[in-house]
């Protein structure tokens, strides 16, 4: 079972400690913002090597299967690996030295995934929002109309939670 310890300032966490030997740093002290997150997960390659980590879970990636799924020199990987680490999206468990997603990296990489499942299902979405958009004077109950739509065209109860507000 690993054991967290943290060390705790007033303005911002400095460190992370897993297993009492492997160190975590929040980017040289400065936390990770938008602009930063979506820039790593912007680079078609990064976005590659992210996919692979969370696709194996939580059994963690070795560098070598992520270096064999993805074709890049060392330095691409390298670079990209570290812009994952420092925006805290990834760690490396020093124990079987394998990269894992980390708590911020589950919810980016399930919005992600939530993004995708729109996108390959756009024409659903583009239906439904006609509907909404059409002239309440012709159907009276638009509303209900869209909501049933959502209901039977969005698989994805995450997303269904979305559009209904």
């Amino acid at each position: 079972m690993c054991s967290i310890v943290c060390q705790i300032s007033q303005h911002q966490p400095e460190t992370m400690v897993l297993d009492s030997s492997s160190e975590i740093s929040a980017s040289q002290g400065k936390l990770p913002n938008m602009r930063d997150l979506m820039s790593v997960i912007l680079d078609d390659k990064s976005l590659a090597i992210f996919g692979v980590i969370a696709e194996l879970n939580n059994a963690g990636a070795d560098s070598h299967i992520i270096r064999l799924k993805i074709s890049l020199t060392h330095k691409e990987y390298y670079h990209r690996l570290a812009a994952l680490i420092q925006n805290g999206l990834i760690i490396r468990k020093d124990v079987d030295k394998k990269y894992i997603l980390t708590s911020l990296g589950k919810v980016v990489y399930s919005n992600f995934l939530s993004i995708q499942y729109m996108l390959d299902n756009i024409w659903k979405f583009r239906a439904i929002d006609a509907v909404r958009i059409s002239d309440n004077k012709i159907y009276k109950d638009i509303d209900k109309i869209a909501s049933g739509l959502t209901e039977i065209l969005v698989g994805e109860e995450q997303i269904k939670e979305v559009l209904k507000k």
